[in-house]
């Protein structure tokens, strides 16, 4: 380190070597943040009121508006959502610009959904205004995340065909299962199903997006014996 207290170039090479890039870490910290947010998803009905149905009830009913234990589910979305947004703002060499922009949409659609609650399912008190602003969220949302992963399928190399089969799986999970839910009184379960499909689709990007493009972290070993920190100036 140099006299004006900042590394010298020795040690800026050390931190490239050695070090871990501050979104690289980020990113690195998203697929266990989801698999938390899961948890808390599923646990979120155990602290609701014994009303509720996680076959009936959706899950945006389990953090509705005035139901008390509703910060459970609430904070299982804005973890999900910080997530996504880590994802879609450091997967430069893995998703395509369109695919970022779509999945930053879906992550700012999910905080939007914790700001404007859903009504609750017993009828009780509401803001109408705010629960119709939910609904507007939740198909920006859906729309952003079907658009996101197509465009992620879309960049695909074409060995990942299994992957590609299961983006497909999801965006039509995302299509078709609030339609069906129209028809039945089960909504809970059939929402859930579709959202554990999305978290699969997450957690399995998450590392994906997490691996470092090939050739971006130099090894000391690669390095030549005169360049490694440590080492002065080859001898003539």
């Amino acid at each position: 380190m140099n006299s004006m207290g900042s590394p010298d170039g020795d040690d800026r090479r050390l931190l490239l070597v050695r070090g871990v890039p501050a979104d690289l870490l980020l990113v690195r910290l998203a697929r266990p943040t989801l698999i938390v947010s899961l948890l808390m998803l599923a646990m979120a009905p155990l602290l609701i009121v014994d009303s509720y149905s996680v076959i009936e009830h959706t899950l945006s009913e389990s953090g509705a508006q005035g139901i008390e234990g509703a910060w459970v589910l609430r904070t299982g979305v804005l973890l999900t959502s910080f997530s996504v947004l880590a994802m879609a703002l450091t997967a430069r060499s893995v998703w395509g610009r369109a695919a970022r922009w779509w999945l930053r949409i879906y992550a700012l659609a999910l905080v939007m959904l914790v700001v404007f609650p859903e009504a609750p399912w017993d009828g009780s008190f509401h803001n109408k205004i705010v629960a119709s602003i939910h609904t507007v969220f939740g198909a920006t949302g859906a729309i952003a995340f079907i658009f996101g992963v197509m465009a992620v399928s879309a960049s695909r190399p074409r060995s990942q065909m299994r992957a590609r089969v299961f983006d497909w799986v999801a965006i039509a999970a995302v299509a078709l299962i609030p339609q069906v839910t129209l028809l039945v009184t089960t909504d809970g379960l059939w929402q859930r199903f579709m959202v554990v499909l999305g978290y699969v689709w997450f957690i399995s990007e998450a590392s994906r997006v997490a691996k470092p493009p090939p050739g971006s972290r130099p090894s000391l070993r690669a390095m030549p014996e005169a360049s490694r920190p440590g080492n002065g100036p080859p001898q003539r």
